[in-house]
């Protein structure tokens, strides 16, 4: 019965290591993706447990790499960063913690800057509601939207 045990544990754990090959996960994230590959509870629990002792599954460590991620290359507001968290599982405690140092108003440049030169040809009416939209669909509210369009617009030696 302890070979069967220690069986399941190894393949639960090989899963495991399949699963964060291409990038790290949240261990909600893992419990999910271990239950529906129908392992056992027990044997979850302790390929989870064995996982974070070997410092491979950390909610922080993972919390911190997915907002530097965003921040890199595909920037959000707060709000749609700490949605985003949620769903994978993390404490609402760490999500503070790291979403806390976000510049929202860096955070909507940055997201608008590669869109910049595809609008620019546009008529500033066009172009604003283009920025608009485009900033509330990654969860940035109206006063970051209006500040970015401000910086367009003195970027661009333009007036309001």
């Amino acid at each position: 019965m302890g070979r069967q045990k220690n069986d399941e544990l190894a393949q639960a754990y090989r899963v495991c290591l399949g699963f964060l090959a291409p990038r790290p996960r949240s261990v909600t994230e893992m419990r999910r993706h271990l239950t529906k590959k129908e392992i056992p509870r027990q044997v979850i629990d302790q390929a989870l447990e064995k996982l974070m002792q070997e410092n491979l599954l950390d909610d922080v460590d993972f919390t911190r790499m997915f907002v530097e991620s965003r921040e890199r290359h595909k920037p959000r507001s707060r709000f749609a960063l700490t949605c985003e968290l949620r769903q994978k599982g993390i404490e609402e405690s760490i999500i503070d913690k790291m979403v806390e140092g976000v510049d929202e108003n860096a955070s909507a440049w940055n997201a608008v800057q590669p869109k910049i030169r595809a609008w620019q040809h546009l008529a500033p009416e066009s172009f604003k509601k283009k920025l608009f939209n485009f900033l509330q669909y990654r969860g940035f509210g109206y006063e970051i939207a209006l500040s970015t369009w401000d910086r367009v617009l003195s970027e661009k030696g333009l007036t309001r």
